[in-house]
């Protein structure tokens, strides 16, 4: 049988390869996780697999298409996929020196049909739905199979988190992350979701749901690992008021532990909130994004009027529930004032948890291009893979003006800072904007501390890491 080993370079757990591993293991392939290739070829040769897998995000196109190379190169006859978001939207990449194949939209029975079918010949499994495959300097392509349904999503075999406990760092780290739907209801102009809807049109729903017993009952085994905290990773987790008030009911019953998940403001009322916290929801997080909401609704494509944002806050402070929102900067025609209006609402609504991020315009959403209207052509070369270090805007001093804007957010926002105050913190570049980064860490950091219940000294080797990795 053909065995396939998925690489990846980031030293965390990634739950899409986790429910492939399991996948395809529940249908007798064998099937590994491997971090770091480079520094562990020698195992990776010992292990003989027929095929490398990788999941692409853009800001790691350089890294992915090098590490294909260097794979082929030591291991003779292997054949490459790659898939995720950058190849389902951009499948030319398999073009690239290295590449053999790229797998568009989801993975599990296209890459079930292409190893059970694989006899060493790319004839083999040139009908595979979903694959490009290069053979001779010409692509085979074939189209997408609809999307796996709910009741589908609910068969699956839970996470394959085996392979990741081999690592120190993510076997003792106190919060593991857990899924239970696919897909979003919404088409922000920053995200893949409505070009995701575009290649799947008529191929299915979209947004599906777990059952309330599929996830319980992987959390109940996840529980018995001694984790600590859940981070439910879903786009938009209150979906269904029903659905939410099942789950809480039973997760009272059979799990107990605390956990953090995402949601809008506008689903955000009384009933929820009290289910929720009822659980043990530790914090409830959405996006601001813009407190100008001209810039929410019209560039950002979010149908989230202020006053949704106020309403849910109140909501969440009544109850006594924190809650983080997600903010970003870094738009090219957005001002001083404009960056401080989203501080400003932030310190209305009393935030728990401010978070900013530097915009990332990745290539092929709708915010790329209108960004490109005044930066020009954009590459994956651009990104990295922290959203707090790099910006687009080409102009220097511009862009070091939202990295500081970025990195004093939360300062700002907890101290109620003035705009006064703001634009000359923003615009300093003395010697005292060298202690913004530690201003910023300092408050990211306590925010993680306590919501997954890390240590600083985890923190600390957690920075080291992330720095690393944008060079």
């Amino acid at each position: 049988m053909n065995k396939i080993i998925f690489v990846q370079r980031e030293s965390e757990d990634r739950l899409g390869v986790m429910i492939l591993t399991a996948y395809l293991k529940a249908n007798g392939i064998d099937a590994e996780i491997i971090i770091d290739p480079y520094k562990r070829i020698n195992v990776i040769k010992q292990l003989k697999p027929d095929f490398i897998g990788i999941s692409l995000l853009s800001p790691s196109v350089d890294w992915t298409l090098s590490t294909c190379r260097f794979l082929k190169k030591h291991l003779p006859g292997v054949v490459t996929v790659l898939g995720g978001p950058h190849p389902t939207f951009f499948p030319n990449v398999v073009e690239q020196d290295g590449v053999d194949i790229v797998c568009v939209g989801e993975g599990e029975k296209p890459l079930l049909q292409m190893l059970q079918s694989y006899d060493g010949t790319f004839a083999s499994i040139e009908n595979t739905p979903n694959l490009w495959i290069k053979k001779n300097n010409t692509i085979k392509k074939k189209t997408l199979i609809p999307l796996l349904t709910k009741d589908e999503l609910s068969e699956l075999p839970f996470c394959d988190r085996r392979h990741y406990s081999q690592h120190p760092r993510l076997r003792n780290t106190p919060h593991r992350r857990v899924w239970t739907s696919r897909g979003c209801p919404y088409s922000c102009s920053y995200c893949f979701n409505s070009n995701y809807k575009e290649i799947y049109k008529g191929l299915g729903v979209m947004v599906r749901q777990r059952s309330v017993d599929s996830v319980i009952n992987e959390l109940k085994q996840l529980k018995t690992i001694g984790v600590e905290v859940l981070d439910f990773v879903d786009d938009h987790f209150l979906l269904s008021k029903k659905w939410i008030q099942d789950f809480c009911e039973q997760y009272r019953k059979h799990v107990g532990l605390p956990f953090v998940c995402n949601t809008t403001a506008q689903h955000i009322d009384t009933d929820m909130v009290i289910a929720l916290k009822s659980a043990g929801c530790r914090s409830l997080n959405f996006a601001i994004e813009s407190g100008v909401e001209s810039i929410r609704k019209n560039i950002y494509n979010k149908n989230i009027t202020d006053e949704h944002i106020y309403t849910a806050a109140e909501v969440l402070n009544t109850h006594g529930l924190p809650f983080l929102t997600y903010n970003m900067l870094g738009l090219p025609e957005e001002t001083l004032e404009d960056m401080y209006r989203t501080v400003k609402i932030n310190q209305q609504i009393n935030t728990t948890y401010p978070w900013c991020s530097i915009l990332q315009p990745y290539p092929g959403t709708e915010i790329a291009e209108h960004v490109m209207k005044s930066e020009g052509e954009l590459s994956a070369q651009v990104f990295t893979y922290s959203y707090f270090q790099s910006s687009v805007i080409g102009e220097p001093k511009r862009r070091k003006m939202i990295r500081n804007a970025v990195k004093l957010f939360a300062h700002c926002v907890n101290g109620n800072v003035s705009y006064d105050e703001f634009v000359r913190m923003v615009q300093d570049v003395s010697i005292k904007s060298y202690l913004y980064p530690f201003i910023f860490y300092y408050h990211y950091g306590t925010g993680i501390k306590s919501r997954y219940g890390y240590s600083w000294h985890e923190l600390f080797k957690f920075w080291l890491y992330s720095r690393s990795s944008t060079n």
